[in-house]
C-alpha cells in the first residue's frame, strides 16, 4: 500500500497560492479556524487525500455513518491577487 494517496476532483489553475493549514490540536483550535475560513470564503475542494500512518481514527457523521481520517484541500480564486489553498 502506498503510503500517501491523493485523489484530485479537480486541477484548478492558480495564480501565486497562499497556503493556510490547520491541523487539530489543543481544542482543535487550528482545524475550526482553517474550517470557518473555508466557510466563509466559499473555497472549493479540488483534493482528498490519506495516508497509510494517520491513527486509526473515523469520524461519525451527522447521519451515523462513519468515514476514515482524511486531508481535504480547498481553494479561492482572489481574481486579481494570490489565490488561496487550504
Amino acid at each position: 500500500m502506498e503510503n500517501i494517496v491523493i485523489r484530485y476532483l479537480d486541477h484548478p489553475k492558480l495564480e501565486d497560492p497562499i497556503f493556510i493549514e490547520g491541523l487539530p490540536g489543543i481544542g482543535n483550535v487550528g482545524k475550526l479556524a482553517a474550517e470557518h475560513l473555508k466557510d466563509e470564503l466559499k473555497a472549493v475542494k479540488f483534493a482528498r487525500s490519506s495516508r497509510s500512518y494517520f491513527p486509526p481514527q473515523v469520524l461519525v457523521q451527522d447521519d451515523g455513518q462513519v468515514k476514515l481520517v482524511n486531508n481535504e484541500m480547498h481553494y479561492v480564486k482572489k481574481g486579481a491577487g494570490k489565490d488561496l489553498v487550504s
